[in-house]
């Protein structure tokens, strides 16, 4: 299933619950609300003590009190008493709990308790849901009662007959709604405080000021606020308190939404709009706080069109977020347009406009606070967007340790490489390339068995395997490894490890060698945990690097001898051993051990050249050259010093042995035949020898005596050795 439709899924899945919670305490609570006939009631307004007539609702079952000119209002109630003995419950004349100054019926010489919004008598209870007039028990029959309130909200009272079983039974299912109601809000307040605590995301610490805001509001509405020991101070500012208090609300509910849609990254211009529209709530609400009378005609209409701005704006909000996928939007969306059109129906009937639906004003406290739930709960699925994120966070950052790892390993490999290859011999350098290779590759990749295979690479066939007994990983399918590197792509496949017959997974990485060699890295581990994609590209990355390595070592060698040797015959060039004849110099005299030079000059070379082309002087050249450096020995050192003429230089050897070694020198190259065009060529030389004697300080001087003896080699016939005396005359 996609995550949209797992997401709206669970949606909905939780807005089915809460609205069975909500159908559940509905039930409970319905039975004790009284319904529109209990109790009838006849009024017929009196004039006030200024002389005005008040108004009765629509309806002509409730008192309008409040507004302009209409602070005090009196009407005279008729209703017919049934006998009660004393033993009984009275009757008494019950009213819904309105913002009202004061309540209190009369008749003649009978006064009730005075009752108000703002200031409850000791007997009312906690949470009163109405106003509660016990009747005397020797009434009977019919009865009028006057009726006289006052009041600086526009509301109506609407005065009913109950028997005083039913008035206990409405007043504590008003208990019950309004403590749950509380009671959820207080939790959803504490819930946002802990989560802003661990979070320390400020959309929680808004929702916290919101929902113990809208309990205070809720309370206030209620009049529970004014009973509590610790609040009763708030009723000094009265109706102006109680407006104040519901246009704090009405700033702040847009801006918990705005958090929660993230309005402001969605709709930047219309979020500012909003915010000046909360600052100008918020500027009202201080007004009403200056507790000034002479505003409150105008406050109450101001306050009035504040929470219709403040429902369409939450309307709009909450529908922008569901438009664009915020979780919990289309559940929060449902719960305040139900709420918004139960508190507007509530706002008529508090007016007289509409009939008595007793269930109007709980039921739009009911909504908000539902709603105030499915807020909290979207709100609280960005604990969820916390967790994905941390994981995120997690996986980055252990990729990225993976990689600081990995740049880690192959830094270290890299210099491991560049540091051995360096000092190793030419035929040495790819058997230990791929030595530091598995080295560094199996304890990263956790293999128990590795092996690095390649055949014809730089004309070698290489193979070397960790731990030792390791080669049998290639067995006798030489073969088929050698199809298998043809493709180029890594393999992983379970095999049969040791002789015990364990699982094993393997993995064949080619080697990217030039055809026609070819080579494979060869991976095994005990187990049925395969390789993953990242092991296998670390192998293929490290055996890349191993193999530009070897390249690079070799080209080296290679850059070197073409600086070295002489790129026709192959033995050193002038300047070569021109500083090998100064450090072997050196080391004769410090060790006092004898070394000899000896010049080495073809005989009739320009007539070869002459009668033959320049072509067969080279490879004459060539034929000379490799015989020379096959009559040496190992630690003798041949170079071309120039033309024809060649140099030998014979550390730890003085005069007649030097001797020698140019007799065989001279012999060997005689008995050279250099085919040419289907002509045999015979070729000979001279040769000087001159030792180096004790005042020789410097290779210059034997090399020029070695040089005299060659031309007495060559006065002489040629084709003979010459060995310079101790001084030429």
């Amino acid at each position: 299933m996609p995550p949209s439709l797992r997401n709206a899924s669970h949606e909905w899945t939780v807005a089915a619950g809460l609205l069975f919670l909500l159908a559940l305490f509905a039930s409970a609570v319905a039975g004790g609300l009284p319904g529109p006939d209990a109790g009838s009631i006849q009024l017929r307004p009196l004039p006030t003590a200024g002389g005005a007539m008040p108004a009765l609702a629509a309806d002509g079952q409730a008192l309008a009190i409040g507004g302009p000119g209409h602070e005090q209002a009196a009407a005279r109630l008729r209703f017919d008493l049934q006998h009660k003995a004393p033993g009984e419950a009275p009757w008494v004349v019950w009213m819904e709990r309105v913002p009202a100054g004061s309540v209190q019926l009369s008749r003649g010489g009978w006064r009730s308790v005075e009752r108000g919004f703002f200031t409850p008598n000791a007997d009312a209870g906690s949470l009163p849901s109405g106003y509660v007039f016990p009747l005397p028990y020797d009434w009977q029959g019919t009865v009028e009662v006057d009726l006289r309130a006052r009041g600086d909200l526009a509301t109506v009272l609407r005065p009913r007959l109950l028997s005083g079983t039913e008035a206990w039974q409405v007043e504590r299912r008003g208990v019950a709604i309004s403590a749950t109601i509380y009671a959820s809000l207080f939790t959803l307040a504490l819930l946002a405080l802990a989560l802003f605590s661990a979070a320390r995301d400020r959309l929680f610490l808004t929702l916290f000021g919101c929902a113990t805001l809208t309990l205070l509001t809720l309370a206030a509405v209620n009049g529970h606020l004014y009973q509590v020991g610790g609040l009763r101070w708030l009723a000094a500012w009265g109706a102006q308190g109680l407006l104040a208090l519901q246009l704090l609300l009405c700033a702040s509910l847009p801006q918990l939404l705005q958090r929660y849609a993230g309005t402001r990254q969605a709709h930047p211009g219309l979020a500012r709009a909003i915010d000046q529209g909360c600052i100008a709530l918020a500027v009202l609400a201080a007004v009403c706080l200056l507790d000034l009378h002479v505003l409150l005609p105008w406050l109450q209409p101001l306050a009035l069109l504040a929470r219709v701005a403040c429902a369409g704006a939450c309307l709009w909000l909450v529908g922008d977020a569901a438009r664009r996928g915020i979780p919990m939007a289309w559940p929060l969306l449902v719960l305040a347009v139900l709420a918004i059109a139960a508190g507007a129906s509530g706002e008529l009937v508090q007016r007289g406009h509409l009939g008595d639906y007793p269930w109007l004003r709980p039921g739009a406290q009911i909504g908000l606070a539902a709603a105030m739930a499915v807020l909290a709960v979207g709100v609280v699925n960005r604990i969820s967007d916390y967790r994905d994120q941390r994981d995120r966070d997690q996986l980055a950052r252990m990729d990225s340790e993976r990689r600081m790892q990995r740049e880690a390993a192959r830094a270290d490999l890299n210099g491991a490489l560049q540091a051995k290859l360096r000092s190793c011999a030419e035929g040495d350098i790819e058997w230990t390339a791929f030595r530091l290779l598995l080295d560094h590759l199996a304890p990263l990749v956790r293999a128990g068995n590795a092996l690095a295979l390649a055949r014809g690479y730089h004309g070698q066939d290489v193979q070397v395997a960790v731990p030792a007994g390791a080669e049998a990983l290639v067995g006798a399918r030489e073969l088929a490894l050698r199809r298998h590197a043809a493709n180029g792509i890594p393999l992983q496949q379970p095999v049969t490890a040791g002789m015990g017959g364990g699982v094993a997974m393997e993995a064949l990485v080619p080697l990217q060698i030039r055809a026609p060699a070819w080579g494979m890295l060869l991976l095994e581990r005990a187990g049925g945990e395969g390789f993953t994609t990242e092991e296998l590209a670390l192998a293929g990355e490290f055996a890349r690097l191993t193999l530009v390595h070897v390249d690079q070592a070799l080209a080296a060698i290679q850059l070197r001898r073409s600086a070295e040797l002489d790129a026709l015959t192959g033995a050193f060039n002038r300047r070569t051993i021109d500083q090998w004849l100064v450090r072997s110099f050196g080391e004769a005299e410090r060790d006092g051990q004898p070394i000899s030079v000896l010049f080495v000059d073809m005989d009739h070379f320009k007539s070869i050249n002459d009668k033959y082309g320049h072509a067969c002087g080279d490879e004459c050249l060539r034929a000379v050259a490799r015989t020379l450096r096959a009559s040496l020995g190992e630690g003798d050192l041949l170079g071309r010093y120039g033309g024809e003429e060649f140099i030998a230089v014979l550390p730890g050897r003085g005069g007649a042995a030097a001797r020698m070694v140019g007799e065989q020198l001279r012999g060997d190259v005689e008995r050279l035949g250099v085919d040419w065009e289907g002509q045999v060529l015979r070729l000979t030389v001279s040769v000087g020898v001159a030792t180096r004697l004790d005042g020789d300080a410097r290779p210059a001087d034997t090399i020029e005596r070695a040089d005299k003896a060659l031309y007495t080699a060559k006065r002489s016939g040629r084709n003979c050795v010459h060995v310079a005396p101790a001084i030429f005359s």
